[in-house]
């Protein structure tokens, strides 16, 4: 595509300082509740009448998973208050949802990962089930104060083995050894006004699943370990598969790696769609080996970039302006601003040569 095609997908606004931004970046505040259904049962079981105690070194890790079994089943609702609540986040120990269910967090609520040298860990793993809603509050892992060195797989929410019909609503997944939150073998999934900061591989990690939808969301400050994306779409084999997502509203911010990552060398990934999202601070969207994830399905995106103003002399005081790129008419075709699609040749094998 030639430089001027390329201009002709974007409108630069010059001159655009964040605050006046605010269109692009005060999305996450849209709707939170708009992806959450209502309980189907009154049933509501507060963990304290468990006995924890949310005091920030008791570990809580039973009485949280008693409440969990107890509602597990009813369309009831697990009741997390203010506080500071300690978990084993390793192995079989670690609290595990059960279906037909939500578990609720008060925004000053916090489950919080005890340290520990696992290679892997969740705060909270919803595998095999369905109808499972967690909303609100705070998931702290232990990346400051992991024992280990090797892993990468620390998670925040861990959602596998064919789970399905998942709602994760303002849910903020921070300083994990991996990522915020990852998602295996799963279908209609859902997350909305979720904050994923700090963690050290990937915001969001989507290896295989069917129907994802991601709004309004924040994924920053990703960075330790590789890809350190915001998002991160990459089936492990052949066998697995991502397709039908939407990804829309949603800011991606100083992120080591790039905002999304979509790479199908091993798995596909198809039917992947990008709307009205912001990135600053890291590269926008890679897309490689994914000739499935099309051009025109990345569309209505913002890059801000910032740009030291020029000096005026002496006397005058310079600050740094953020310029907005708008893809504004993408669905014409591909735009290479914004989007890196690179298909990379498997090598041949070079013919051995005859024997005698």
């Amino acid at each position: 595509m030639s430089q001027h095609k390329i201009k002709a997908h974007w409108s630069l606004l010059a001159g655009c300082v964040l605050g006046a931004c605010a269109i692009g970046l005060a999305a996450p505040a849209i709707a939170r509740q708009a992806c959450v259904e209502a309980p189907t049962s009154a049933l509501v079981i507060n963990v304290r009448d468990k006995g924890a105690k949310g005091d920030g070194e008791t570990d809580d890790t039973a009485a949280i998973q008693a409440a969990i079994d107890e509602v597990g089943g009813t369309g009831g609702t697990v009741l997390v208050p203010k506080g500071t609540y300690t978990v084993d986040a390793v192995g079989k120990k670690r609290l595990t949802l059960k279906g037909d269910m939500t578990l609720k967090l008060s925004d000053d609520a916090t489950l919080k990962a005890i340290p520990n040298d696992s290679k892997k860990y969740s705060v909270l793993s919803i595998s095999g089930v369905s109808h499972v809603t967690i909303t609100g509050g705070t998931l702290e892992g232990e990346r400051d104060q992991h024992k280990g060195e090797k892993g990468e797989w620390g998670m925040g929410i861990h959602i596998d083995d064919d789970a399905s019909h998942i709602v994760i609503n303002g849910v903020t997944a921070r300083k994990m050894w991996g990522d915020g939150f990852y998602v295996q073998g799963a279908s209609d999934v859902k997350f909305c006004s979720v904050i994923a900061d700090g963690n050290r591989r990937q915001g969001l990690s989507i290896i295989s699943a069917d129907r994802v939808i991601v709004l309004n969301s924040i994924f920053k400050n990703t960075q330790g370990t590789r890809p350190s994306a915001g998002i991160d779409f990459e089936p492990d084999d052949a066998d697995q598969k991502v397709t039908d997502v939407r990804i829309e509203r949603s800011q991606f911010l100083d992120n080591a790696g790039p905002g999304i990552l979509i790479a199908g060398k091993r798995g596909a990934v198809a039917k992947v769609e990008l709307t009205g999202n912001v990135f600053k601070g890291n590269r926008p969207i890679v897309v490689k080996n994914a000739p499935e994830v099309l051009s025109t399905d990345i569309c209505n995106n913002r890059q801000i970039a910032s740009e030291l103003a020029p000096s005026q002399g002496l006397n005058t005081f310079t600050e740094p302006i953020d310029l907005v790129m708008h893809q504004n008419d993408c669905r014409e075709g591909q735009d290479l601003r914004f989007e890196a699609k690179k298909n990379t040749a498997k090598k041949k094998k070079k013919a051995s040569k005859p024997s005698g």
